[in-house]
């Protein structure tokens, strides 16, 4: 059977992991501290993200690098008001769960690139001008926020439930197509020693550099050849560009987990020359085309289709036009495991042009529990 898992944002939604803390001289875990925790959506992500780490700072005094820029929150204030003709305050955006769910970043981020073309199509020269280069630096600080609060979270969380699934993956096999920009899922991959990213992500990258001279000396991932492919058609934090070349990809090993004791540097978006290859919505949204027609190639084989946390949400309304395009097997099997899965079963019908549609489970762990009681038999 070939079995396909789609990823959306609400499979790293639920964040029950392990916090360790290290002995620096030793290099071995001292404590290790259950912790569960909601991780951010695109709706309400700064609040979300604030209180994902003041949570976490309760038991690591740790430094939060992701700030909101005064140049971002001018913008997010011009974006709110543009929407609900009303103000926001930056505390009211960390700290204000209802009001922080009105700004969207997938949304923002569109309001922010249209005001860019705008002014581009009135003829204006957006790096002549501060107040046009203030609406361009908008945009990136809002592509440095969300890289550097994912790599905060990929630093410091391991999911349980993408370490069951990983093992029940590399065991029984399956592809997995992730809409994902976090790397909790491929680091749990990898700690079963059954893949790696280096091929496992089905791109040729143009160079591997490591975060960690050292990682590379020992040769912290394995040497082999992965069986399960992880295609992400909206890119990566651990992926990179120079000048912004979105076909020309480099691959950055992030610090061996194990090693991890607070030297958060290590993970944050790579200086000078580099360009991180996460993909809002907007222009560029289709910036990987071999990784789409991979992901339309495995689709088409797929027998199975688990589908977590992957909603189709209104600024994803152009993949259904990608998916219109695919020849799915008449017999395709759709698990659809979700909170919302009965409001989004029709439009699943409508997709995938099957209505064999299993909706028992309505969120991750539910799923996890069944793969482990199979592990077990």
């Amino acid at each position: 059977m070939e079995r396909v898992f789609i990823l959306g944002a609400g499979a790293s939604r639920e964040l029950n992991f392990n916090i360790i803390k290290i002995d620096r001289g030793a290099g071995i875990p001292v404590k290790i501290i259950p912790h569960k925790e909601i991780g951010p959506l695109s709706s309400g992500y700064f609040y979300y993200m604030n209180k994902l780490y003041n949570s976490l700072n309760r038991d690591l005094k740790i430094l939060f690098q992701a700030k909101v820029s005064e140049n971002l929150m001018e913008y997010i204030k011009i974006y709110f008001n543009h929407e609900y003709d009303g103000n926001i305050s930056e505390k009211e955006l960390l700290q204000k769960e209802e009001i922080s769910k009105k700004v969207n970043i997938e949304k923002l981020y569109i309001f922010l690139e249209e005001k860019i073309l705008e002014e581009k199509e009135n003829g204006k020269n957006l790096f002549q001008n501060k107040s046009h280069l203030k609406l361009y630096l908008a945009k990136s600080d809002l592509i440095e926020y969300i890289h550097k609060s994912l790599s905060f979270i990929s630093y410091y969380c391991n999911s349980n439930n993408y370490k069951f699934l990983s093992e029940y993956i590399t065991r029984n096999g399956g592809n997995i197509i992730s809409f994902n920009w976090d790397i909790l899922f491929e680091e749990a991959m990898i700690a079963t020693g059954k893949w790696t990213p280096k091929d496992g992500y089905g791109i040729n990258f143009n160079d591997i550099i490591y975060k960690n001279e050292k990682d590379k000396r020992k040769g912290i991932l394995s040497e082999i050849n992965s069986n399960n492919f992880m295609l992400k058609p909206h890119g990566s934090i651990n992926w990179y560009s120079k000048d912004d070349k979105t076909n020309d990809q480099i691959l950055f090993i992030q610090l061996n987990p194990n090693l991890r004791s607070g030297n958060f540097c290590l993970l944050k978006r790579y200086e000078k020359g580099y360009y991180s290859s996460i993909v809002p919505p907007g222009i560029k949204r289709k910036s990987f085309p071999k990784t789409w027609n991979k992901m339309k190639n495995l689709l088409e084989q797929a027998d199975e289709i688990i589908a977590i946390g992957f909603s189709f949400n209104d600024n994803d309304k152009y993949i259904k036009g990608e998916f219109s395009g695919i020849r799915f097997k008449k017999d395709l099997k759709i698990i659809l495991i979700n909170p919302e899965n009965e409001r989004l079963r029709n439009i699943y019908i409508e997709v995938f042009c099957t209505d064999n549609i299993e909706i028992k489970y309505k969120i991750f762990s539910e799923y996890c529990q069944l793969v482990i009681k199979q592990k077990e038999m």
